[in-house]
């Protein structure tokens, strides 16, 4: 899945940015959820966990000042190197100042000239191929009391809600195993965007699905093991194992 942030406070342009982007996540059939804001105090207060999956679409004037946007780009950069950043602006003039500012920006769109979809779509193409190298080799990290636990994401078939214990989920591996997570699926959610909501109750991996018997409503996986899917995400699910 695909985390866009945009920042662009004139709302009709934060509509034309937010419609091209939904435009080509349906193009690519991806699964996109996009967080539209309009000024900078919101967009920081809602700042993800770090992530591959995270692209930020940043305009350089806010609120009449011409560079708020590149000043704050630096603030996105320290908090999640993983991210990528896109500029849309009027003012050129600041395209050598992204290399003075070091926030390793994908791209720089003038709003004024140019087909801003096509360039839209020709930077989300190379960010999904970044993602695409990235999903199966980094591994699903989370915190156990002082410790870090590494797990290899390829050996996760999914999560499940621990009926005995609202705060914490159930961890269950490609070679059956089960672990404990002092996690809900809401907050692993927020950890690791590779995962996806296939049920209230569950969290699964959709790059170890095998197949899904829609009529059923089941999810069966390479190993063997199977989980429900819900009717409200049954779609989603399909299009994103067609897009894998």
């Amino acid at each position: 899945m695909l985390n866009v942030f945009i920042l662009e406070d004139d709302p009709v342009q934060l509509q034309q940015i937010k419609d091209n982007v939904q435009r080509i996540s349906e193009e690519f059939t991806v699964t996109c959820s996009i967080h539209p804001f309009t000024t900078i105090e919101e967009l920081k207060a809602s700042l993800p966990v770090p992530s591959v999956d995270n692209l930020y679409i940043l305009d350089l004037e806010i609120d009449g000042i011409k560079d708020a946007g590149l000043a704050f780009s630096r603030k996105i950069r320290s908090h999640d190197q993983l991210a990528t950043l896109i500029f849309i602006t009027v003012h050129d003039e600041f395209l050598y100042q992204t290399y003075k500012y070091r926030v390793s920006a994908l791209d720089f769109i003038a709003k004024d000239y140019g087909n801003i979809y096509e360039e839209l779509r020709s930077d989300i193409k190379q960010v999904l191929a970044k993602i695409a190298t990235n999903n199966y080799s980094q591994p699903f990290s989370y915190k156990d009391y002082s410790n870090t636990i590494n797990i290899d994401f390829m050996n996760i078939n999914y999560f499940e809600t621990n009926s005995t214990n609202s705060h914490s989920a159930i961890l269950n591996t490609v070679n059956n195993h089960q672990r404990q997570l002092n996690y809900n699926l809401h907050d692993i959610e927020k950890m690791d965007s590779r995962f996806f909501r296939a049920h209230r109750s569950y969290l699964i991996n959709p790059y170890q699905v095998k197949d899904v018997d829609t009529r059923a409503g089941i999810i069966h996986f390479y190993n063997g093991a199977a989980c429900p899917v819900s009717k409200l995400h049954l779609r989603s699910l399909l299009r994103l194992i067609v897009a894998e």
